[in-house]
């Protein structure tokens, strides 16, 4: 990924420290290599956690020799999440391993989709990219004998369905739990039944070889995985599975640089009717991420431009319900506290040592009198609560984001200016 910009390496001048700033916000300055001082560095954590980027971000930190940066007990909550993903993934592949295998033997062909093939191939480093399940794409005419092949070696299905059916309205049958995973079998990679429209022979005839989990398998080209995980993040989840498919993109852009044939993207992103969903997510993975996407490409997906309204949403979307729900808590908390709890909780906020203090207000390092520095420091604890409060007591600003979300999906499928 590439610098999101300059400045990080500057110390904050008292009053303008990033307290007020959402821990999402700091957590993707930590992604694209910033090294701001971060006051929150528990609310950053729990924000990785959130997005399922604890592992990435642990990795983040230790190339950029972060530790001295970060407190003793949340880089060991880190540490601890990116072994945990490390030994949580290897019994994922593990067990992936059978299921290849017996598909193999079977004489099934096989795609391996998203993180299976991703934190193999692309971040290189199976702990990184966190995984709940392991996605394959079968012709769908194997579909049926796929599913049976699963059961027959102890899969369980999590409910029974008609697969024809099934195939008729989406892209994945219905999900079978293999060795404690989920094993979703896909034999397209979007809903039949919306305004995409893939063409799946083409995913075929492009996918290439390649080995997961020490089987021999395909894999999507990199056009096709890049519009594949555009398409997860817009059109499937609708901009709420967070930031991880916005760092997968700008992984794989970083891994397969000079294989990527961009005008392909454009060209099948169009044919697909899939050219707004691309280029908000392509542009949503350059802001927020620093993928080097090109300039042309954008322009050639959504020539009309992107109005800032939609990009506001989708960038709220992302981060916005993530952070509201862990200031949410934070609210409830401190209001469930006995006041003497409270009185204590907000004496531990605002009088910091001279040590914190100086992390947050460097100009207080070499003051006399750290009086004016608390006084900030109370004005800004004060604002910060605020916010939260505001933010917690507004239904009817909520109301308003579901009514630009509506809006948000209306623009992404109508593909008119």
């Amino acid at each position: 990924m590439r610098d999101r910009g300059s400045g990080h390496g500057t110390a904050p001048a008292p009053g303008t420290q990033n307290e007020g700033r959402e821990p999402a916000d700091l957590l993707l300055s930590c992604l694209s290599g910033g090294r701001e001082l971060i006051a929150d560095w528990n609310g950053v954590a729990d924000s990785a956690v959130w997005h399922g980027l604890a592992p990435l971000l642990f990795r983040r930190l230790k190339q950029a020799e972060g530790r001295t940066r970060v407190p003793a007990d949340v880089w060991e909550r880190l540490r601890l999440a990116y072994f945990e993903s490390a030994d949580r993934n290897t019994r994922l592949y593990r067990a992936l391993r059978t299921v290849l295998g017996g598909m193999r033997d079977a004489g099934i062909p096989l795609i391996v989709l998203k993180g299976a093939f991703l934190a193999e191939a692309v971040y290189r480093d199976v702990a990184v990219r966190w995984m709940c399940d392991a996605d394959l794409m079968v012709p769908r005419s194997e579909a049926a004998r796929c599913q049976a092949i699963l059961l027959d070696m102890g899969g369980v299905p999590k409910y029974s369905e008609d697969i024809e059916s099934r195939c008729r309205r989406d892209a994945h049958l219905p999900e079978v739990v293999f060795h404690d995973f989920v094993i979703e079998i896909h034999w397209t990679i979007a809903s039949p039944t919306g305004p995409v429209r893939i063409d799946v022979a083409g995913l075929w005839d492009r996918a290439r070889p390649a080995s997961v989990a020490g089987v021999s398998v395909l894999a999507l080209s990199p056009e096709d995985l890049l519009l594949h995980l555009c398409l997860h993040s817009s059109y499937r989840e609708g901009f709420k599975a967070g930031l991880r498919p916005l760092c997968d993109i700008a992984e794989a852009i970083l891994r397969f640089h000079d294989d990527i044939d961009w005008a392909q993207v454009v060209s099948r992103a169009h044919e697909w009717g899939a050219a707004r969903y691309a280029g908000l997510t392509f542009h949503l993975a350059r802001s927020m991420l620093g993928a080097d996407v090109p300039d042309d490409v954008l322009a050639r997906l959504v020539p009309e431009g992107i109005d800032r309204h939609m990009l506001a949403t989708a960038r709220e979307s992302i981060l916005g319900t993530t952070d509201f729900r862990q200031s949410a808590r934070r609210i409830d908390n401190l209001a469930a506290m006995p006041l003497s709890e409270k009185a204590k909780h907000s004496r531990e906020r605002i009088f910091l040592s001279r040590a914190e203090m100086a992390a947050r207000y460097p100009a207080s390092r070499d003051a006399g009198s750290l009086f004016p520095y608390y006084v900030l420091r109370f004005r800004d604890a004060l604002r910060t609560s605020a916010v939260l409060a505001l933010r917690r007591g507004l239904p009817v600003l909520r109301s308003r984001t579901q009514d630009r979300t509506v809006a948000l999906a209306n623009w992404l499928k109508s593909g008119k200016p």
